[in-house]
């Protein structure tokens, strides 16, 4: 199937597309809330802003300013057609909020790039620059139109408040959505890689929907009884929704957590319209900015299982070849001989080697070494049963516990995984790769140590011998097969 390959600039136009269209389309969500031409309790555009600006830096800018010079012009055709606007003052707003929002976003993209701070120092610091951005958006946003002869001094002192709280709120619940929506869609062009810092974290989609359905529904509830009993004190009971708001951010993913902080927050902010109770907006808009600072920092604890999963696993997994690390092996052995013991039943370990190896290494490089490593663990894996372990002692010394299986049937395992090896067809340095093994039975009340001290006597036994072979020791006496 071709491939159809984007050139760097028609990617660049997309992306400055993108930007526009979505930032004009946030706008006109935005202005459904607005409660006076100026200001909303809710402004989406901040939110792409200052995740556009902070995922692709200088880059963004264009498009942002050009997003806000198209509703600047429109807004004054709507709202001031009769004033004489000289179309340069009508560009101030527009550098107001381009030039606010890129301060904020460099700050935060330079943290983020030089890996200065951690995941929990990269969500302090957004809060942060987060809320001086919307000030200085606010603050710069109505002198400018001042200046522009479009508010007068009291309407400039009345809606700087309400423009920054209008601003924040949308960004603390809109903008980690859009960095992840961002960088995923731009892919490995972005500078500022988000999805590495948010590894997915498998669910199921059925209780992801329970739990926000929960989320939802305490919104309705709340907002419900605030529009029939129209007391402040009752708009208060909307602050029980941190409990499913934090249920969900701890069992979910990063993504999904995000997601559904952006659906509560637009729920509060429809409802606020359709029920009209935006008498009590304050009230809202510190809700939703208290849920979203704290599912912000409530989205470090998956990360935190994730990383912890992650550790685990490569303490747990020999990352070259894949199966057990040496002491991930030795632990479950342990645990498989103390079962063996009582319940009286058999078992074997065995310790192998490929021959010659060291010969590989040396000349052709411990690259190829490891590459017939890997094919001879995977060969391995395909021959063992279910209950067999098989782990990496170090070098190319490998082990294997045969629960359930006495010295005669493990020689009998060995020698089909011999063949199986030697049968692989790896040639190196004009030789045939094999591997060597020696097979132990477990005595009572023998250690894992005891028992791998004399497992591997006996490969060295097999090694002296001639090596491509199996050596067994049962009881005290040796075998030969």
């Amino acid at each position: 199937m071709p491939v159809t390959v984007i050139a760097p600039n028609a990617r660049a136009f997309l992306l400055q597309l993108t930007i526009i269209l979505t930032w004009i389309l946030l706008y006109e969500a935005a202005d459904i809330l607005a409660y006076s031409p100026h200001a909303s309790l809710w402004y989406p555009p901040a939110a792409l802003s200052f995740a556009a600006l902070t995922l692709f830096g200088w880059r963004a800018l264009p498009a942002i300013f050009i997003a806000c010079v198209l509703i600047s012009l429109r807004h004054i055709e709507l709202y001031h057609p009769a004033d004489s606007v000289p179309y340069l003052q009508a560009l101030y707003p527009s550098l107001a909020h381009s030039l606010s929002y890129l301060c904020g976003a460099l700050g935060l993209r330079t943290l983020v790039i030089r890996q200065h701070l951690r995941y929990t120092g990269i969500v302090v610091s957004f809060l942060i620059l987060a809320a001086l951005a919307a000030l200085a958006a606010a603050l710069s946003g109505v002198w400018s139109l001042q200046w522009a002869g479009l508010l007068s001094d009291s309407e400039r002192s009345a809606i700087w408040l309400g423009w920054w709280l209008g601003d924040l709120v949308a960004i603390l619940s809109l903008t980690p959505l859009l960095f992840l929506l961002l960088d995923k869609l731009n892919g490995a062009q972005s500078v500022v890689r988000i999805g590495r810092l948010v590894p997915a974290i498998p669910g199921k989609w059925r209780d992801y929907a329970f739990k926000l359905s929960l989320a939802l529904i305490a919104i309705c509830c709340s907002m419900l009884l605030a529009q029939q009993i129209r007391q402040l004190e009752i708009t208060f009971l909307i602050f029980f929704l941190i409990l499913p708001a934090m249920w969900l951010v701890y069992t979910e993913s990063v993504w999904r957590s995000f997601s559904g902080l952006a659906l509560i927050s637009l729920a509060i902010v429809v409802l606020m319209r359709v029920l009209q109770v935006t008498d009590y907006a304050a009230v809202y808009q510190f809700t939703i900015a208290m849920i979203s600072a704290s599912m912000l920092y409530g989205s470090a604890v998956p990360l935190l299982h994730a990383t912890n999963q992650q550790l685990k696993q490569s303490l747990t997994i020999d990352p070259l070849t894949g199966i057990l690390s040496r002491q991930a092996f030795i632990e479950q052995a342990e645990l498989v001989m103390g079962r063996a013991g009582r319940r009286n039943t058999k078992l074997c370990l065995t310790v192998l080697d490929l021959d010659h190896f060291k010969r590989v290494n040396d000349v052709l490089g411990h690259q190829v070494g490891d590459q017939v490593l890997q094919q001879v663990c995977r060969k391995l894996q395909t021959q063992l049963r279910q209950q067999d372990l098989l782990g990496r002692f170090g070098g190319d010394e490998l082990m294997l516990l045969l629960p359930e299986t006495n010295a005669v049937e493990a020689a009998l395992l060995c020698e089909r995984l011999r063949q199986s090896i030697e049968k692989l067809q790896i040639k190196v340095i004009d030789q045939q790769v094999t591997a060597s093994f020696g097979i132990c039975e477990q005595q009572p009340n023998e250690s894992f140590n005891q028992l791998f001290a004399r497992a591997d006597k006996t490969l060295l036994q097999a090694k002296q011998r001639g090596r491509n072979r199996i050596e067994i020791i049962a009881a005290d006496d040796f075998a030969t097969l």
